[in-house]
């Protein structure tokens, strides 16, 4: 058995709740958080593929960033 399985279970309800946040974002965010994020995209490669320009994927980024953040703090303080 893998070392890092522990740390990866103990993980795991973090990421389902990350992943369900992320999900819950207007479609405009999520499309730039999969790009940006999830996909490794540069600023200028996801507004190209979203037909947008890089201000806008930067302030669409940063919307999201800080919706997840406060949801995921939320969370994280409850089940503390």
């Amino acid at each position: 058995m893998s070392a890092r399985l522990p740390m990866a279970v103990t993980r795991l309800p973090l990421r389902v709740r990350l992943a369900a946040a992320i999900e819950r974002l207007p479609e405009s965010e999520r499309l730039v958080v999969a790009l940006r994020v999830l996909d490794g995209l540069s600023a200028i490669e996801a507004a190209g593929a979203l037909k947008l320009t890089t201000r806008e994927v930067e302030s669409r980024l940063a919307s999201a960033l800080e919706t997840l953040a406060g949801e995921l703090g939320a969370s994280l303080r409850r089940a503390a």
